[in-house]
């Protein structure tokens, strides 16, 4: 049994001189005036004015809001979300304005990880919609 661990020991050191793999190359730039597929799409869908408020859309808003941004901003976007209560970094209060909510859900300044490539632009809008609705004297 001890010969046989010796020579599990041995062979295990003698992996140390594996040659490393050559990295892959790095991607081909796309061709001159190549679009990447749905790039143009999305970004036709984050123009505004953005789809028909309507009360699907705001549903659709207030379950996203509760999920990516009450934590942080709180159910009236006053900047007062449990995670602040817990020692985050208190986030501004919202923008009434939906092109400025806009931006704000793609950037997400303020440390916070920028929403997007994570909220789909229907998404984005509803959360958007929903924040122009919330109550400003609680902002």
């Amino acid at each position: 049994m001890r010969a046989l661990a010796l020579a599990l020991a041995l062979l295990l050191a003698a992996c140390d001189g594996w040659q490393e793999s050559t990295p892959p190359p790095p991607p081909a730039p796309p061709p001159a005036g190549a679009v990447p597929r749905g790039d143009a799409a999305r970004r036709a869908a984050l123009d505004e004015p953005g789809p028909v408020v309507d009360e699907a859309l705001l549903t659709l808003g207030a379950e996203r809001y509760g999920i990516f941004c009450a934590p942080c901003h709180g159910a009236r976007g006053a900047g007062d979300g449990p995670v602040v209560a817990r020692g985050f970094p208190a986030p501004p209060p919202l923008p009434a304005d939906a092109a400025r909510s806009m931006a704000a859900i793609a950037a997400n300044r303020g440390g916070a990880h920028p929403f997007d490539d994570r909220i789909p632009p229907r998404e984005r809008w509803a959360i958007a919609r929903f924040v122009e609705r919330l109550d400003g004297t609680m902002r």
